[in-house]
């Protein structure tokens, strides 16, 4: 299997793990309080993946440990997608729908490869630049208009918020890509998620029933754990730039299952931005890979 094969499969299995995040994430704002629940999001990755490491090492040990020079990588993307991102989203949850904050998600593919190409100097492509503009013209038709209760709302921005902050997770990260990517995973969920949850207690939010608990850890253990492993392997074959026209597919994923299981109402404005977002997507996937390594 050819380098960019893999990492395509790669990629499409961080978006489909991923696009779980926004549904499963709004039924669990129910019984958990937002910071809370990103805290625990992110210690089920951790806790899912140490079992795996472990025995991974004790039949294969890892050559790609990190060195003493990715630590700043690694801390970087720990802040911005670890800590950051996450509340933010969950923050952004409680005042809009699951399908329209699956929709917002859209614009993490735009950040990313926008930071790619301007910041973290990656090469550039214009079909992947003409998805990321038909993209964005869903995301701001979906975001602005009065038939969607999103328009300026502090939960929209706070969702755009949280794209650009994956957007720098996902630039930071692609800096140790080469590196044993359960260990970046498993160090980066374990501690975004102790940070989160204690956080959480200090300010007075309190853990939820034990039933419910495992149910988000569980829901953590795939959107956070199983998401950022197939991720770092997607990016050491393709780049950031390219995982992250991938990675708009999970939107979709989650928007489908927010109408299909949630009872969400599909409108004109929905549609409209779907099909926009939805081409801005075909066109970025159908880019030529690039020759990242």
């Amino acid at each position: 299997m050819t380098k960019s094969r893999s990492g395509s499969i790669f990629a499409l299995a961080t978006a489909l793990c991923f696009g779980l995040t926004v549904p499963l994430s709004k039924l669990l704002l129910d019984d958990i309080e937002p910071w809370m629940l990103a805290g625990i999001l992110y210690l089920g990755g951790g806790l899912g993946l140490l079992p795996i490491y472990y025995f991974r090492n004790l039949l294969h040990p890892s050559k790609e440990n990190l060195r003493q020079k990715d630590w700043r990588w690694l801390g970087g993307s720990i802040l911005a997608g670890g800590l950051t991102a996450p509340v933010l989203l969950t923050i952004g949850l409680t005042t809009t729908s699951a399908t329209v904050g699956s929709l917002l998600l859209n614009f993490e593919g735009v950040f990313t490869a926008l930071l790619a190409w301007t910041v973290f100097k990656e090469r550039w492509n214009l079909q992947v630049f003409l998805g990321i503009v038909a993209i964005t013209c869903g995301g701001i038709f979906l975001s602005y208009t009065e038939h969607t209760n999103v328009g300026l709302s502090w939960g929209a921005l706070a969702i755009l918020g949280t794209c650009l902050s994956w957007a720098m997770d996902s630039n930071l990260t692609n800096k140790i890509a080469t590196r044993d990517p359960f260990q970046i995973s498993v160090l980066k969920s374990g501690i975004a998620g102790l940070i989160n949850v204690a956080i959480a207690l200090a300010i007075g939010q309190t853990l939820p029933p034990l039933s419910t608990l495992l149910a988000a850890l569980a829901v953590g253990f795939i959107s956070s754990g199983l998401t950022y492993v197939c991720f770092v392997l997607a990016l050491r074959q393709l780049g950031a730039a390219q995982t992250g026209a991938y990675f708009a597919l999970s939107p979709f994923v989650g928007a489908t299952i927010s109408v299909v299981f949630l009872g969400e109402q599909i409108t004109q404005v929905l549609v409209i931005s779907a099909v926009l977002m939805a081409i801005g997507v075909g066109l970025c996937l159908q880019a030529p890979q690039s020759n990242h390594s």
